[in-house]
This record gives C-alpha cells, structure tokens and sequence, in this order.
C-alpha cells in the first residue's frame, strides 16, 4: 500500500515492507515519521474547507472558484499532501470565490484589489484567470507560497526556497521556476512563487494586471494588444517535442492566455520615474529562479510531453499479482525513481483550449469520471509516487538557474502609463 485513500483510511501506516527492505535509490531518503502531519484524508480534507488565521508567512495559498469540495479528486489528493508533508509549521489556505463561503478569498483580500467582473461574478475566460487574479494579493498582504492546484509536491518547500528567502542575509526575496517563452529569455511561471509578504515587485505586478481588466471587460481575449502589453513581442514557447510537432498553436491567443506572465515582463523591462522602482535591477538582484523544465516539468520533458505514455507509465501495477515486470514496467519505475529524486514537483497542467492550444494533457485524462482513481490506484506507479511525496527526501540542493538577462532595451515609464508605439 503506497499511499492514503481519500476513503476513511488512516494516514497513519507502516512504511510498505517492500519499501522497508529494498534500498532506495540514490538520491532519496526516508522523511522522519514525525515531520509529517498523520491525520487521515479525511479530516485534513475537512480542514482545508475551513477558515483559518494568518499567524506568519509560512503559508501555502491555493484556489479553486467552486472551492476544495469540486475540485477533481486527484487535485484534491495533490493538496491533502501537502498538507501531510508539510506539516504544522506551514499552514495550506484553499480560497474560493463561493459567495457564503467560509474560504471566499474575500475573507482575506479586500475587493479593492480585484476588477470589477471577478467581484461581479461575470468573467467569461478560462477559469485559470480567476487564479491569477488571486495569486498576487495573497502574496502581497499575506506572504508565502502560491502553488496550483494541479502540482504534485516531491519536497518540502523549506528546501525549494523558502530557508533562502526568509535568511536575513540572503538577497532572495521571489523565487519561481521559469521556462522559455522567447529565444534566450527566461520567465517566470506563476503556478508556484514564494515571497515574503509587502514584496514591491508583486505588488506592481498585479497592479498592472488588474490594469488589463478595465470595465466592460470579462475575458482575456485581446490582452496581448493591450496599450500595457503591445510593446511586448508575443509568447512563442520555446518547447521541442514530437508529440506537440503537429500541434497548430495560435500564439496571439497563447500570449493571451499567459497574460499574467507578460506583465511581470513588463514590469522587469523598466524604470519608473515616479518612485524610481528599477524592474531589471530588481529582478537581478532579488529573482531566485530555478529551471521549470527541470523542476516542474520533468515528468513531460521524460516523455516528450505525451499524455497518454504518461498515463499508461503510471497506471502499471508495480506491485502485487497484475505486475508484470517486463519493459514497460522498468520504463515506468525509472520515470518515477528519477521523479522523487531529481525534481521538485510535479506540475499537471490542463490543455489550454482556448488559450491557444488544443492538445490532451495527463490532467485533462486524470479528469475523467471514470479516471477517478487512476492517479492513486492501489499498487500502481501513481499510488507509488504519491507515497514517496509524503515518505521519501531528496539529498540534492535545487541549484538556482543560471541564467543572465540578454541585453534588452529598459525603458523609462511609470509602470502603469502605456508605452507609445
């Protein structure tokens, strides 16, 4: 048995004998029992769909706009261990934008900080805009850690991070893993951004953000040609796989589906004249940015982004009387070996659609109804990897990205003024 059931299942069981005898693999280790929280799925569950007090920055914000009872039960198994590797320090906030809720996200940020459409209840996009409208006042008042709901954690994030943001020494004040979205030029994702609170980059850039969201406006549809964001080129990602060559991508409605990241490059491509805040000096010198492809896209970049490989890999008994050891099953034990010691998390994203691009993704089958329980089968690779989330460490250090901003043209604006074209 790998790993806790969302049944009544205790979480408080024995390491697996199979684990127990066989030596794990280089780069992984056992987690002490008591650094992680053993309540069941169940009352952790319950936890999580109650308010709690902010009692420092060593907190974990998630959300989902029909609230933690609707999401689908592998993004809910994803939050329930967070909770469970985590444990007491850090405190998980799911927030929703349910009226009555006990988790609203206006319990914690006040409806100043949001467009009139999010308050109203009438935006019309992809649902993913909700998020990225909440993210950054949750950071900004608050402090902590953002991460998606669709991200499968594989070490504690005082690990990732967070010991060199809060060391008073260090210059570290955002981290987040970046990808390629033009040639030679990293950005930051914002599916996990950790910060202390009353962060001034975080601050401008959902300022900006909200900025795009003017009256009469209830969908990203267009925001790439925005009087902020026009100046900007479009977002062509710099990704090279078999499964996505045939793939026909609109880049204009990508860049406006990834609108949010285009503003955070605005921001870091100027000087703002009003109160001097430098965007690129700032960046150099407080951005800790690690590789995503490395750190949170693993999984795909091992399987050359197909879905439906992913989904058999994981679906393989690796144990018990259906486990047939033959190639595919030390396909799929390497894939997994190297997930729990070589990457930070395990990032799950939908196929945007809408956003530009029309492809399946392992989120987008785990969603199924009959899917349900194919990310935590009993015995399976997936129940396999979900155990070591919770029970195994890592021993490597997660190197910072090396990475210099190319030399860019830093323009002298106010942050929130267009640029003339």
């Amino acid at each position: 048995m790998y790993d806790d059931k969302t049944t009544s299942r205790s979480a408080n069981v024995d390491i697996p004998v199979q684990v127990q005898k066989s030596h794990l693999p280089n780069g992984i280790k056992h987690v002490s029992p008591e650094k992680i929280d053993h309540r069941t799925d169940e009352e952790i569950a319950a936890s999580l769909q109650k308010r709690h007090p902010v009692t420092s920055d060593k907190n974990i914000w998630g959300f989902w706009h029909t609230g933690f009872a609707q999401m689908r039960p592998w993004a809910q198994r994803n939050v329930i261990n967070w909770v469970r590797r985590l444990g007491p320090d850090w405190t998980v906030h799911i927030v929703d934008r349910v009226d009555g809720s006990e988790t609203n996200v206006f319990h914690y940020a006040e409806e100043s900080f949001f467009p009139k459409t999010f308050i109203d209840g009438t935006m019309d996009g992809h649902k993913a805009h909700m998020g990225d409208l909440v993210r950054l006042p949750l950071l900004w008042k608050y402090g902590g850690i953002w991460m998606d709901v669709g991200l499968i954690l594989l070490r504690h994030v005082d690990d990732i991070c967070w010991k060199r943001i809060e060391d008073p020494e260090s210059p570290y004040e955002l981290s987040a893993l970046a990808l390629m979205h033009l040639p030679d030029t990293y950005t930051p994702l914002n599916g996990f951004l950790a910060t202390k609170r009353n962060n001034p980059f975080i601050k401008r850039w959902h300022d900006i953000y909200v900025a795009l969201w003017t009256e009469g406006v209830t969908n990203a549809a267009g925001f790439h040609k925005h009087p902020l964001l026009r100046h900007l080129p479009i977002f062509r990602p710099q990704v090279k796989s078999p499964a996505l060559k045939n793939i026909k991508m609109d880049y204009e409605k990508f860049s406006d589906y990834v609108a949010h990241y285009m503003c955070a490059e605005r921001l870091r491509k100027l000087v703002d004249p009003n109160d001097g805040f430098n965007g690129a000096e700032w960046y150099e010198k407080h951005m800790l940015l690690f590789d995503a492809k490395d750190e949170m896209f693993q999984v795909q970049t091992l399987t050359d982004w197909d879905a439906q490989l992913q989904f058999r890999l994981f679906s393989l008994p690796r144990s018990g009387d259906g486990a047939v050891v033959d190639k595919s099953w030390h396909e799929a034990e390497a894939l997994v070996t190297s997930l729990l010691a070589n990457t930070s998390m395990v990032k799950l994203p939908h196929g945007p659609g809408n956003g530009g691009l029309k492809i399946n993704m392992l989120a987008d089958l785990w969603d199924a109804e009959e899917n349900s329980n194919r990310d935590n089968e009993e015995g399976s690779f997936a129940a396999y990897l979900r155990y070591g989330s919770t029970h195994f460490d890592q021993t490597r250090e997660v190197k910072k990205l090396q990475w210099q901003n190319p030399e860019e043209e830093i323009i002298t604006i106010g942050y929130l003024k267009p640029v003339e074209m």
